[in-house]
């Protein structure tokens, strides 16, 4: 991925910050590595990346046996919640969600953008393989 990708898929996780309810996104390769990212200090990066590549390849896994893919992985804790989407066979996208706020309304926002993310990397050899 070229530094041009990084900066127009950095744009795209901006644009999500404007969205009610969003607290922070980030977007991670299966190997939990970051790509980009827009969150506070106090959310750990790398952490962040280990744990959502962790959680999507485990679940990817458990669900084999149903024939079905993934459309994300919700995970509330006391303050916020944690959605995990894949963007695409190898990258992830981390949206932090306030805790008290219409779910369905800003996963749509959440989902828009995603289609926006698999536009600008959908050429990239080593994003696609």
């Amino acid at each position: 991925m070229d530094s041009i990708q990084v900066e127009q898929l950095s744009k795209e996780l901006i644009k999500l910050e404007s969205v009610l309810g969003i607290i922070g996104t980030v977007l991670v390769n299966r190997n939990g590595l970051t790509i980009t990212s827009r969150v506070t200090r106090v959310f750990n990066e790398k952490k962040i990346g280990a744990l959502a590549a962790t959680m999507f390849e485990a679940m990817e896994t458990a669900i084999t046996e149903l024939n079905e893919e993934i459309c994300n992985i919700t995970v509330e804790y006391n303050e916020y919640q944690v959605v995990i989407m894949g963007a695409t066979s190898q990258v992830i996208l981390v949206a932090f969600i306030e805790h008290n706020i219409d779910l369905g309304i800003t996963l749509i926002e959440v989902e828009e953008s995603l289609i926006n993310i698999q536009e600008i990397i959908k050429d990239d050899e080593n994003v696609n393989k």
